[in-house]
């Protein structure tokens, strides 16, 4: 949208972890060259450790990228699962189909093709995403795993703060004492953080000091506090209102009205800020981290309820497509309209219906309490959290067009979810259903096999469910009736691919 006004050949602060985009700073090179030459000298076990937004996944990508053929690689993001289901994702990560369901027969599969690859001089780099959600009893049955094959493969585990103190408690002080490589990704001093700005600026063809003021910029980074995520959503949002306004340079006055609409109404609680010339100093806590600004609270929480199921990526970024009837859908965070060029028209979300008319489908009416957030209903009347769940409540609480602003004292339905409230009456006699809500469309994937579809079409419908952000329906039909559909949930349901019934599908 605003590539062409600012004369950019791509968009400089997607979301998107993309290792092209990557600022390395000292610190970063030598994160990477010390995973690098963690896998290569067959090291157990590998820590990376950081903040929310601080580039743990981008780094993890540039890694990837790093590795030379002989080193086979699983990327896992699904962490809220049984060491069982790890298994599996590993297992199909190496392109390996699984012989047996049982969890010592997947082990013996898995440890099997180890020893075979070992004996050609490979080996295998198993990378895990988000680990601070791992259990602690699925962290102790990963270091069960790794004695049970000692050296034949490398995990590396890459989590924010939370995942050291979990390693740090007693009952994981083995898995603790085997941890053979610690990193640790700190905030960006004030300096890196201009530096960073400008540094993606003119991959795409301009410059921080060509599009931003000096005010502008030292503004960002202020209320950033070295948070690359968040220097994203300030700047991205930033060029889209100065394209709105037909600005070509970006003032502060642009970023403080960003600011304020991403915090939203209500009082605000400041504190003058401070910077840090040390890059590798970082804040004794999360909370004295990012005090400093209501804003950064505001976005770091968005980050947060985004269930730190990041994310699909390695499939965008590594592996061709396979050849499936769904229609790529990009991302897009705009604030305001522009008076031109008008925008696309806006894709109707259907809505799920009962499978029965008489069926009581609100299970609750709720007050908001303060400091309650839609994640945080989820989880209390539901057991978990992900994107189809809150999806579901969103259908029934239209009047909330921002899912991380809930109000005290709003009242919101909660819905029961039953099978038949994933039907979808589509046009005409026929009906669809709604499979999963995704962070990505890529996360489709899952439900790609024909044999499991049977010859059914997949659809992926973009949702707006904040300004800044574009989740992902996927909704599958058409069927004749709604027994076919119920058959098909079923179906779905018994391969545990149904996100609103605690699927693997549903854990980004």
């Amino acid at each position: 949208m605003y590539k062409k006004f600012y004369g950019l050949s791509e968009k400089p602060f997607e979301l998107t972890p993309d290792p092209k985009f990557l600022y390395f700073t000292p610190s970063h090179r030598k994160i990477l060259a010390s995973m690098v030459d963690g896998i290569r000298n067959r090291k157990s076990f590998i820590t990376v450790i950081g903040e929310v937004g601080t580039g743990k996944t981008t780094l993890v990508h540039s890694l990837l990228n790093s590795l030379d053929e002989k080193v086979k690689t699983a990327f896992v993001f699904h962490t809220t699962v049984t060491f069982k289901d790890l298994l599996k994702i590993i297992l199909r990560e190496l392109g390996l189909v699984a012989r047996e369901e049982s969890a010592t027969g997947l082990l013996h599969h898995l440890i099997q093709y180890l020893t075979q690859i070992a004996a050609r001089d490979e080996s295998v780099a198993i990378i895990i995403d988000e680990a601070q959600n791992l259990s602690r009893k699925v962290l102790e049955e990963i270091q069960i795993f790794c004695n049970l094959q000692p050296r034949l493969t490398q995990i590396i585990l890459v989590g924010q703060p939370e995942l050291e103190d979990k390693l740090n408690s007693e009952v994981l002080r083995q898995l603790q004492q085997s941890i053979e490589i610690r990193c640790q990704i700190r905030a960006l001093n004030e300096k890196e953080s201009e530096e960073y700005i400008d540094h993606r600026l003119k991959l795409v063809g301009s410059s921080a000091s060509e599009i931003f003021t000096q005010k502008a910029i030292s503004t960002v980074c202020s209320s950033a506090q070295g948070i690359p995520r968040i220097i994203n959503v300030l700047c991205d949002n930033a060029l889209l209102k100065g394209y709105s306004l037909s600005k070509k340079k970006i003032d502060v006055d642009i970023i403080r009205e960003i600011m304020k609409e991403i915090e939203g109404p209500g009082p605000q609680k400041t504190t003058p800020p401070s910077t840090t010339t040390d890059n590798e100093s970082r804040p004794s806590s999360p909370s004295s981290a990012f005090h400093l600004n209501k804003v950064l609270l505001v976005i770091l929480s968005i980050f947060c309820l985004a269930g730190l199921l990041l994310l699909t990526h390695r499939y965008l970024l590594q592996r061709p497509a396979k050849t499936w009837d769904i229609e790529s859908v990009k991302n897009s965070y705009v604030h305001t309209e522009p008076p031109s060029p008008p925008t696309p028209p806006q894709v109707a979300v259907p809505t799920p219906v009962a499978i029965t008319s008489g069926e009581n489908r609100v299970k609750q009416i709720v007050s908001v309490k303060e400091k309650q957030t839609v994640s945080y209903l989820t989880q209390r009347y539901y057991g978990m959290v992900n994107k189809t769940v809150i999806d579901l409540i969103l259908d029934f609480n239209p009047e909330i067009t921002n899912v991380h602003l809930i109000l005290v004292n709003q009242e919101i339905k909660i819905p029961h979810i039953t099978e038949g409230l994933l039907i979808i009456q589509s046009p005409g006699p026929a009906y669809e259903i709604h499979a999963g809500t995704f962070q990505t469309p890529n996360a489709a994937k899952v439900y790609s096999d024909e044999l499991t579809l049977r010859g059914k079409k997949i659809e992926i419908l973009p949702r707006k469910v904040s300004p800044q952000e574009t989740w992902y329906r996927v909704v599958i039909g058409e069927f004749d009736d709604k027994d076919e559909a119920l058959k098909m949930i079923h179906l779905l349901k018994e391969k545990n691919l149904l996100p609103a019934f605690g699927g693997l599908a549903g854990m980004e």
